[in-house]
């Protein structure tokens, strides 16, 4: 059976505004705070993440995540969708990548996934993590979306994304283990640090894996180009 870099997952229509969507697995990741995992990234099916970025239809995939583009231009997500989730959008139009029927199980046995190297992983199928969790070693996830009916299931699976002590508390008080992000030099309100993020630390999210929904809460400082525009 061929071996593919990466495979189409899913196919799916946005709950946020009814717009199409893509679920991607790449196999492989030079990415050295989270180590090799597998990595699946949810993208709008028609618009290049830079464009959806800079169009307002990024929350195709995103929702209502606080940290998408602003209205005086600021954005304060910490990934570059000028990189990897460009590469692999393009990758996916010049039809490179196989299709769910020719992932094999033992493609992902003994492997970790992370859901939401791009995209917020609440839109993707709830059979379809289901499935890809029963052969994986474990996963690491987070969502935005934590609020929303639709999203429900995701509690136990991923982490709810907090950015404010509102948000942990409101989290905690409905059962969601939480991952927060706080401003450079500013106290935690939740959780432990990041183990991947500490200082002289060699933790991965490969060999850590606490962000799976179900352990324990956890923080981490704002990072990347858009650090500067978390304030909490």
């Amino acid at each position: 059976m061929t071996k593919f870099k990466g495979y189409v997952l899913q196919h799916g229509t946005s709950p946020v505004n009814g717009s199409p969507f893509v679920v991607i697995m790449t196999m492989g990741s030079s990415n050295t705070k989270t180590g090799d995992m597998c990595q699946l990234w949810i993208l709008h099916e028609n618009i290049n993440p830079v464009d959806a970025v800079n169009l307002g239809m990024d929350d195709t995939v995103c929702g209502d995540c606080p940290h998408r583009k602003q209205s005086d231009g600021s954005r304060s997500c910490y990934v570059n969708v000028g990189q990897a989730p460009n590469a692999v959008w393009k990758s996916y139009k010049r039809g490179i990548y196989g299709k769910l029927s020719d992932l094999n199980p033992s493609d992902i046995q003994g492997r970790k996934i992370r859901y939401g190297a791009y995209g917020d992983p609440a839109m993707i199928s709830p059979s379809l993590i289901t499935l890809l969790n029963e052969h994986a070693a474990g996963h690491t996830g987070y969502t935005h979306q934590w609020r929303q009916p639709w999203a429900q299931w995701c509690k136990g699976v991923f982490q709810a994304s907090c950015d404010s002590f509102a948000d942990y508390l409101d989290a905690s008080a409905h059962g969601w283990k939480t991952f927060a992000v706080v401003a450079k030099g500013e106290q935690s309100f939740s959780g432990k640090l990041c183990p991947a993020t500490a200082a002289n630390s060699k933790a991965q999210c490969i060999t850590c894996s606490l962000c799976d929904g179900a352990k324990t809460d956890i923080f981490v400082e704002a990072h990347g180009s858009g650090a500067k525009y978390v304030t909490n």
